[in-house]
């Protein structure tokens, strides 16, 4: 595992991660800490176009990004340009993998992070849509709180 910021236990040093973390991966998160703020939002959407999102694509990382921002999203994106991946970000890139993979995924309606899944989901349906390479990784606690299956509607 990569070793840890020793004042910030939750975030790891990108070189530290070396390898493991692909290019579209680092590309995918710069763009979306990019589209967070307002004077780097342009470019955050340059960055989702080049690695193959739709119009579509990029509104659904704009639409996540008010629900990231709530007291009840277990998510945390760090600055533009910091030179750590916060645990909870490595969380959001499995997180779109997962449920990318799954056949239908719609969240159950009286789920309090039922707004945040449905945002997850369309997201992850983007990322696959642009055949954007994410790599499998274990989840945190938080990362497996969204892709609880008591969150999830079942197919029949």
């Amino acid at each position: 595992m990569a070793s840890r910021a020793p004042l910030f236990p939750t975030r790891v040093s990108y070189r530290a991660f070396g390898r493991q973390f692909g290019r579209g991966e680092q590309a995918l998160l710069a763009a979306i800490r990019q589209l967070r703020e307002p004077e780097l939002r342009a470019e955050g959407l340059i960055g989702l176009g080049d690695l193959g999102l739709d119009r579509q694509g990029c509104d659904a990382f704009l639409g996540l990004l008010p629900l990231l921002a709530t007291p009840s999203a277990p998510i945390d994106l760090l600055r533009p340009g910091s030179p750590f991946i916060a645990t909870s970000e490595l969380d959001l890139l499995v997180c779109l993998l997962r449920i990318a993979q799954w056949r239908h995924a719609r969240p159950r309606a009286d789920d309090p992070l039922a707004p945040l899944r449905l945002q997850l989901a369309r997201c992850a349906q983007a990322v696959q849509a642009a055949n954007l390479h994410l790599r499998p990784r274990s989840l945190s606690p938080v990362g497996l709180r969204l892709l609880d299956p008591a969150g999830w509607q079942r197919q029949r």
